[in-house]
């Protein structure tokens, strides 16, 4: 029979060698995590020992609570409401209002999100701010053309960093709290640690909003930056837009035969008084009534109608009533009746009841109105039109359909809906009448119910990757505390700062706590190390507040994994981060904040 210390070196081994095989990324993170939980369900299948926690023989049943945790059941959740939200573009408007005009200071635009998600994370749960502006930054990263993934990660880091300033900006904070209350029956107050937290708070702060974004572009200069879904499709479509009245491109001129509104645009042709305006075009006014045939991607194609772009109007039919729209990409069949035509020589629109918005010519150097180009075998066209006309063209033998590439234009309606339900969940998650999970599931059911998603939609939005990686991670936590392994490491703390002075004490017990809230969840790191703060500063014959503190400030450092906090999860998806990105930007804040709280107590102290 093997003995429990056995186990818990067994655990401390398996979470060494997850954490290399996660940060090296040669193997993919959910055969990683896979691996982890079919080791440790062969391990505890029969275990014999009983765990140091609950008391109770550490059983699969007890292991695989990592499956069915409220933490991963939120996060979930989460990511459905977060995707009803995009596919509606339901905070488009917002993002584009940030963004204003694109010539001014876009380091400045994004510095104002960031103060400001750092202030609501002071004064409200930083989890339900994360939700809230994930989205947001998106659409302003597409609106301003950067690259979200250098901008998500300090995102969630600012979340952090302003939740650890009050009492109520973090569940963290509040568990410990709860802690002390029951240890020593004195309660912690909502700014009592705001002082030295906003000194903390302000340092990250610096980090993560000036050097992270340059840390993150220097280590992924290889990488093809997925700015979003929509827009990683670089195939070029030729598209026709009629400037009707209204339109904001009327009497706008042509700069160095440039369009500087429609910079991510290539235009081939203006069609005015049906004579062909060829390029170059130099200080050419748009007039009322022009055809303008151009060449864009897919993706910003149906970002901009979307986001219901007036200069696109002639091809957004999306109203307060219509219901959702699809586009779909359709490839010309061999032996069709329109090869060898173009659109204006045929009935077919009319026939499948969708419009023809952008065709796929290849290399074709043929310069003509969208309606006037012949059509040729393998050519793509890109239709428009409802869920019953799309869904109707499957028989229809002269196109094939590409189901892969559907992309739904929900109507403002389903975009009204999907913020009600968005605004339901944020504040009754933090106004605190519901849990995050329960608001979380709430919202999820409610996206569903309303038909802002279908169940495809939704499930497609669920990443595999991070669900595997936090039940692993979870799983790993468990088997970490069952086994006397958190007990150890607290018990080594608590004998290596008996003979040292209170600021190396200090200073030893917040970088231990900050490194273990990275591996196992911040708040079991919260509740295992309160009691034994307390004890030391008992000991020590000191106040117990700054001990207290000390531990509220380290396990909010869970900066340098993407399990260490719910925010780090939240945002590897949109982001396709990897774990060494959260190696990478992590590791230094950790030390940063590490050697500012040391210094802090030692010049103004604790």
């Amino acid at each position: 029979m093997f003995s429990i210390d056995l186990y818990m070196w067994f655990i401390f081994g398996l979470i060494f060698i997850s954490v290399i095989l996660f940060s090296i990324d040669r193997i993919p993170i959910e055969i990683t995590s896979l691996a982890i939980i079919s080791i440790l369900i062969i391990i505890f299948q029969n275990s014999p020992i009983l765990g140091a926690v609950s008391g109770a023989p550490v059983s699969l049943e007890l292991i695989l609570r990592g499956f069915a945790n409220p933490s991963l059941i939120a996060l979930m959740c989460l990511m459905i409401i977060g995707h009803g939200l995009l596919i509606t573009g339901a905070l488009e408007d917002i993002a584009v209002w940030i963004s204003g005009d694109k010539s001014q200071n876009t380091q400045i635009k994004f510095l104002s999100v960031m103060f400001l998600v750092f202030i609501l994370s002071a004064l409200l749960n930083n989890t339900p701010i994360i939700v809230m502006f994930i989205p947001i930054i998106l659409s302003l990263c597409k609106q301003l053309d950067q690259p979200s993934k250098y901008i998500l990660i300090p995102l969630s880091y600012v979340c952090i960093l302003g939740g650890m300033t009050t009492l109520i900006g973090s569940s963290t904070n509040l568990l410990v709290s709860g802690s002390v209350y029951s240890s020593i029956g004195k309660e912690i107050g909502f700014f009592d640690f705001t002082k030295q937290g906003m000194i903390l708070a302000l340092v990250g702060f610096i980090y993560a909003t000036f050097l992270l974004p340059i840390i993150l572009k220097a280590f992924n200069k290889k990488d093809n930056e997925n700015k979003d879904d929509f827009q990683n499709d670089g195939k070029q479509y030729i598209v026709e837009i009629l400037i009707e009245g209204g339109n904001p491109l009327i009497g706008k001129k042509f700069i160095s035969g440039l369009l500087p509104e429609m910079e991510n645009c290539s235009i081939s042709l203006i069609t005015r008084n049906n004579q062909k305006l060829l390029p170059p075009y130099d200080d050419l006014e748009i007039e009322f009534n022009d055809k303008i045939t151009l060449s864009t991607t897919k993706g910003n194609l149906t970002g901009v109608l979307k986001r219901n772009d007036p200069i696109f109007d002639s091809i957004s039919t999306l109203t307060e009533t219509t219901k959702p729209e699809i586009i779909i990409e359709a490839a010309i069949t061999p032996g069709s009746f329109l090869i060898g035509r173009s659109l204006n020589q045929t009935n077919f629109e009319s026939e499948v009841n969708c419009e023809v918005v952008g065709i796929q010519q290849g290399v074709s150097t043929e310069i003509e109105a969208l309606d006037s180009l012949k059509l040729n075998p393998g050519n793509i066209i890109l239709l428009k039109g409802s869920e019953k006309s799309i869904r109707s063209l499957r028989g229809i033998k002269d196109i094939f359909p590409i189901e892969w590439s559907t992309i739904y234009l929900p109507s403002k309606l389903f975009a009204l809906r999907a913020r009600l339900i968005f605004v339901a969940t944020i504040f009754l998650a933090s106004s605190g009448l519901f849990n995050i999970t329960a608001a979380a599931v709430m919202g999820a059911a409610l996206m569903l119910i309303f038909r802002v998603l279908n169940v495809k939609d939704a499930v497609m939005s669920l990443d595999p990757r991070i669900y595997l990686l936090v039940a692993s991670t979870i799983m790993l936590s468990i088997a970490l505390q069952e086994t006397g392994g958190a007990k150890f490491i607290a018990d080594s703390i608590y004998n290596l700062t008996s003979d040292l002075s209170i600021i190396a004490v200090l200073s030893i017990l917040f970088i231990f706590v900050a490194i273990i809230t990275n591996f196992i969840s911040n708040n079991a790191t919260a509740v295992l190390f309160t009691p034994i703060a307390i004890s030391l500063a008992l000991d020590l014959k000191m106040e117990p507040e700054p001990f207290i503190y000390c531990i509220i400030f380290a396990a909010n450092c869970s900066f340098a994994t993407p399990m260490g906090y719910q925010t780090n999860l939240m945002v590897m998806g949109p982001g396709n981060y990897k774990f060494k990105d959260f190696l990478i930007s992590g590791i230094p804040l950790v030390i940063i904040l590490w050697l500012t709280y040391t210094l802090m107590i030692t010049y103004m102290g604790f």
